[in-house]
């Protein structure tokens, strides 16, 4: 009985995720939207669930309100993967990293990221990190030059440049999916779906 209460205020916070996501006129020019389906998996992690609505909501503001691509969350507590998007976990404890890419079905994300502040940080470390893993995911590298970056390692920085912007709609059009069965509700403008996801190689941020 636990468990099922568990199972549905995980849901309940997944549905209260993506309505906290940037409405349609915060995507800018961003037409079609490109919506990536992402599995959260909390079994793992050791923050209360409660938590969880404000980080979620911020990794999609992160990248609807940057670069017009809106991940169709579902939060699970077992390890089961998707067939099609990516899976992402969040661990009380990553050995040696705050987080870290190495494919789409392996991103890896402290509860509780020890970041280095920015100019304009983002608010919750856990999703600037988790916003950090998913631009690996959808092939961005490092860029140091600035902690405002959000490709920059283990800083505060959520911003992309017009390049990384570019590349990473590059990405997801093509790993964009048809006929996704979760993540209720519209990210906002024109929305497409294309391919499936290819692999990648492990990045991270120690």
């Amino acid at each position: 009985m636990r468990k099922l209460a568990s199972v549905c205020h995980l849901l309940f916070l997944f549905v209260l995720a993506i309505r906290s996501v940037a409405p349609a006129a915060e995507t800018g020019e961003f037409d079609p939207v490109y919506r990536l389906p992402l599995r959260i998996h909390l079994g793992a992690s050791a923050r209360p669930l409660d938590d969880w609505r404000p980080i979620l909501g911020e990794i999609n503001e992160i990248w609807l309100s940057q670069a017009g691509i809106c991940f169709s969350m579902q939060t699970v507590l077992h390890d089961h993967l998707l067939e099609q998007g990516f899976d992402l976990w969040f661990d009380a404890i990553v050995q040696g990293w705050n987080g870290y890419y190495n494919d789409p079905h392996d991103i890896r994300v402290r509860d509780t990221p020890d970041l280095a502040p920015a100019a304009k940080p983002a608010r919750h470390p856990a999703a600037r990190t988790a916003a950090h893993e998913l631009g690996h995911a959808l092939g961005l590298g490092h860029r140091q030059d600035s902690p405002d970056n959000l490709m920059a390692s283990k800083t505060y920085g959520w911003q992309l440049n017009e390049e990384e912007t570019v590349a990473a709609r590059q990405r997801a059009a093509r790993l964009a999916v048809k006929g996704v069965a979760f993540g209720g509700g519209k990210c906002g403008g024109r929305e497409r779906a294309g391919a499936g996801v290819g692999e990648g190689e492990r990045r991270g941020e120690n």
